[in-house]
């Protein structure tokens, strides 16, 4: 049996949107059942968070690239500065439309993190189990 290794790829990547997804859609359920002021405030912080997230691993992908052109800096330029915009055109509506919650908000900003965390613990546990069952 092979040892399992720790590695953090496309697939890790791919597993931390589709948590982040499946625990935005649950949470959002049951904001929207117990507290459905809540709700805007932690969506609009899902997309904060995911967004960060896209973005971070869009810059790293083309920055790594060998041969990056200025079109390269130009994209990731207007990336960066029309994400900004949106999120902020998003802020300011919560604001206006008095939808605010602080908590709701930073809970969806939290989201990936506490995805990678999950990610991060089950990868633990997968390699504490095998190393257990190699043992005995």
């Amino acid at each position: 049996m092979d040892p399992v290794k720790l590695e953090f790829g496309d697939r890790s990547i791919r597993h931390i949107y589709i948590l982040t997804i499946c625990l935005t859609v649950a949470i959002a359920a049951v904001l929207l059942v117990f507290k459905r002021l809540a709700l805007p405030s932690f969506l609009i912080g899902s997309a904060i968070s995911l967004s960060l997230f896209w973005s971070l691993e869009f810059v790293v992908r083309r920055l790594m690239r060998p041969g990056k052109t200025k079109r390269t800096k130009y994209l990731l330029g207007f990336i960066a500065i029309g994400k900004y915009a949106v999120l902020g055109g998003l802020l300011y509506l919560l604001f206006k439309m008095e939808w605010m919650n602080i908590y709701a908000l930073a809970g969806g900003i939290a989201l990936v993190q506490g995805a990678i965390i999950i990610k991060a613990i089950s990868l633990m546990v997968l390699i504490l189990s095998n190393k257990d069952s190699n043992q005995s």
